[in-house]
């Protein structure tokens, strides 16, 4: 039995090379949109049966009127026969959710489980993460000592108490960085010759290996018991990274990036992130929703008042171009197009919009990357290198918007977001993840008047929540990044900045001198609710106290800070080390206009796993943003 109130077991490690799948996997749900013209919800689900066995019987058991249809997306890959199940469900007037109860009879086994759906008037409740996983840079005693799964539990302990509608998977769902130990041509082409390496072939028999590799990778990760039991009881959308397809994919030099050898790797990594993180494949991935010239990007409304666009930035990656400009165009002639009396916009870029600049590594990057071939086996050099035979950061930095190589094409998006925020009168968010640590940017309008944050069309918060699982930077990192420049004026009347969210620390509650990011693992809770106009108080909360005050600075962002966790990060019977609440955001209601009621608010909870281990077991601290809507 699956469900948000299952109690998970603790993660095993990931095996290298991964296992063989058992002969039922699933169900997986997808979410794809609610069709406002039609009153329904529309998703998917996932299931993979060995060819030996018949197709399994699947049961709904809800309210709602629910209609469901059998697609064959594989009739036979490594043995598995693979099924999308299209599943429609009635959209229901009102404001509570409907539950969906799941019953598959695989012949020989029965699994059972639930999912919830917002009803029309409801407003919803999702999570967000990125870096499902632990690269290849990391020690097995950090492992170790992490866990893959404590952050994941905590994840589906709030979902026991207060059930996700969404679940966002913002890149890295998968690590592929061990194919390169793994595979032992693999391993044989990255020891080659420079100029032999890029001209090697992609074999038909390698291809075969390479994408049961993936295939192996993605179900050994999909059948963790914490992941499974999300993927099972909260629809997900998701969006891919650099090592879902090796690291720093897109971000190589034109000799490495159209080798046959990387080509190869790359189209199989796609074939199989359509398969598991969109239920399709390569010929019907436009017929299942997804769009762009050579990339797949999605828009997705979840009810009448949020929607969501998910940036495909790996597909038409170069080091010159994140995304090609044609898809640009489909993408802003979507939301010209589908952007009606919508509040919020999220966007789903996996690396950061905004970010701190790094121009000075940059350059010396730049020097090491084009040292002759022959300064390349040189120890000192060699032991500094990627797997491709590049300074190990290079790709990491040239992955990143704010590099110079990108940040034209980075301002000139920004600005179409501007223009689409003003005549769509939408909240444009942005979610990203990939830098494994925490933080809050934002741009505004730059002027000597002051602009009610409600009122402004430029500003947008950049959420970062990253590494749910994956490594978090050494502290010393992110007090170093406080020192270099964190303020912008990247285009006209505009400002950009990593503000000061953090007041206090996750760990031991003390108050912090380095506010704009945390080395911690963590989700994002977030969630429409309305509320009082964020910008008339900033709000505090710490510990056992809470203190409003009121903000003559109309740009001061809403902001909680509340320590609390389950007692053992599991829904039981004891109570929280601090009780914590889902429902409207907590705020004195005080006298003031009617006009300053009713907006419709995005709350943004970021919890943060605290550093060290406590007697009442792994803590988790939140911070809460909470974002206007445009007037």
């Amino acid at each position: 039995m699956l469900s948000p109130s299952h109690t998970i077991d603790q993660s095993p490690a990931i095996s290298h090379p991964p296992k063989r799948p058992a002969p039922a996997l699933g169900p997986y749900y997808h979410f794809i949109k609610t069709d406002l013209n039609k009153m329904l919800w529309l998703g998917s689900a996932l299931v993979f049966r060995h060819v030996s066995f018949e197709r399994p019987k699947i049961e709904f058991n809800c309210i709602p009127k629910l209609d469901y249809n059998w697609e064959v997306l594989y009739d036979n890959l490594f043995d598995m026969r693979i099924y999308r199940i299209n599943i429609s469900i009635e959209l229901r007037q009102g404001e509570d959710d409907d539950e969906i109860k799941w019953k598959i009879n695989w012949n020989d086994h029965i699994s059972e489980g639930l999912f919830r759906i917002a009803r029309y008037n409801q407003k919803w409740r999702g999570g967000f993460f990125s870096c499902n996983g632990f690269d290849a840079t990391v020690p097995e005693d950090a492992k170790s000592k992490l866990k893959f799964g404590n952050v994941w539990d905590h994840l589906n302990s709030i979902h026991a108490e207060t059930p996700l509608h969404l679940l966002i998977w913002g890149g890295d769902q998968t690590y592929i960085d061990f194919i390169f130990e793994d595979i032992p041509f693999l391993k044989h082409w990255a020891d080659m010759e420079w100029n032999t390496k890029w001209t090697c072939d992609f074999q038909d028999d390698l291809r075969e290996q390479v994408e049961e590799y993936h295939f192996n990778t993605y179900v050994e990760n999909w059948e963790r018991p914490e992941v499974k039991n999300a993927l099972a009881s909260i629809p997900s959308i998701m969006m891919w990274d650099d090592h879902d397809i090796f690291d720093g994919a897109g971000s190589y030099p034109p000799l490495l990036h159209d080798s046959p050898m990387m080509t190869g790797l790359f189209k199989t990594a796609q074939k199989m992130r359509l398969l598991f993180q969109h239920h399709t494949t390569v010929e019907k991935a436009h017929d299942h929703d997804l769009f762009g010239y050579q990339g797949y990007n999605f828009l997705t409304h979840c009810g009448p008042n949020l929607a969501i666009i998910g940036a495909d930035g790996r597909t038409e990656r170069d080091v010159e171009t994140v995304q090609d400009a044609r898809s640009w165009d489909m993408i802003f002639e979507k939301l010209e197009n589908n952007i009606m009396n919508v509040s919020h916009l999220i966007i789903i870029f996996p690396v950061p919009f905004s970010f701190i600049r790094f121009k000075l590594t940059e350059t010396i990057l730049e020097h090491l990357k084009n040292l002759p071939n022959r300064c390349r086996n040189v120890p000192i050099v060699k032991n500094t290198n990627s797997v491709f035979g590049l300074p190990e950061l290079y790709d990491d930095l040239l992955d990143e918007w704010t590099h110079g190589a990108h940040i034209n094409e980075r301002n000139r998006v920004l600005q179409r977001f501007q223009e689409i925020a003003q005549k769509k009168k939408v909240r444009i968010t942005f979610f990203s993840g990939d830098v494994h640590c925490c933080g809050i940017s934002r741009f505004k309008t730059h002027t000597n008047n002051d602009i009610a944050p409600i009122h402004d069309n430029k500003l947008m918060y950049q959420i970062i929540s990253s590494a749910i699982v994956n490594l978090p930077p050494p502290s010393i990192a992110i007090h170093m990044a406080h020192f270099g420049k964190t303020k912008w004026y990247p285009i006209e009347n505009t400002v950009e900045e990593l503000i000061d969210f953090f007041q206090r620390s996750p760990d031991t509650g003390r108050r912090l001198m380095h506010k704009k990011l945390r080395p911690n693992r963590n989700w994002c809770y977030f969630e429409q609710c309305q509320e009082i106009d964020p910008s008339i108080y900033t709000t505090i909360k710490s510990g056992f106290f809470h203190r409003h005050f009121g903000s003559k600075k109309q740009d001061s962002p809403m902001i909680e800070l509340d320590p609390t966790s389950k007692s053992n990060d599991h829904k039981s019977t004891e109570p929280p080390v601090q009780q914590h609440t889902h429902g409207p955001a907590c705020t004195d209601m005080r006298e003031i206009e009617q006009a300053q009621l009713e907006t419709h608010t995005l709350k943004i909870r970021l919890w943060l796993e605290s550093g060290g281990k406590h007697n009442e077991g792994r803590q988790f601290a939140n911070y809460d943003l909470l974002i206007p809507n445009l007037i």
